[in-house]
């Protein structure tokens, strides 16, 4: 019956091993719920290592965080250190750097409206990126080589 229930849960979407135990934590106890979760990883319908690279792969890609946040989340979701180096290492293996990595993700989001061209437009781009994670030094390097030096300018020298 648990193992039913678990695998219901993750045919509907991926969990990290700790998410999925507070799922059943309502159901059964921690002895049954260690049973199920140990099949499950036999079975690999759960495994924490394809959960945090499908995770990072998909927040970055897509929805254009930083390295940082998606570790940061995975931390959240309770998969161990290791197992999210290797996830991100995997990653930025196929999408590059932050630099390539903020470039694809500004072309995406600019789409039909294109780059900003004026201040207004270039700081509200550095505060959705910032909120990607992004570190300043990371954001600027990569609009230098998309904006015009001079829109800019005002955003390195801190005017």
């Amino acid at each position: 019956m648990l193992l039913k229930k678990a695998g219901a849960f993750l045919a509907r979407r991926a969990y990290s091993r700790y998410d999925l135990r507070e799922k059943l934590s309502g159901i059964a106890g921690d002895v049954e719920i260690e049973s199920a979760l140990e099949r499950l990883e036999q079975l690999n319908l759960l495994n924490d290592a394809d959960y945090a690279y499908n995770f990072a792969l998909h927040r970055i890609r897509q929805q254009g965080w930083s390295p940082t946040k998606v570790q940061n989340a995975l931390l959240r979701h309770r998969v161990g250190m290791p197992v999210i180096e290797c996830a991100l290492e995997r990653v930025q293996n196929e999408v590059g750097d932050q630099t390539s990595i903020i470039l694809e993700y500004v072309q995406t989001r600019s789409g039909k409206k294109g780059l900003p061209s004026d201040q207004k437009g270039i700081r509200r781009l550095i505060l959705h990126l910032r909120q990607r994670g992004f570190d300043d030094e990371n954001i600027l390097g990569a609009l230098r080589r998309i904006i015009p030096a001079a829109a800019l300018q005002p955003f390195e020298t801190g005017d």
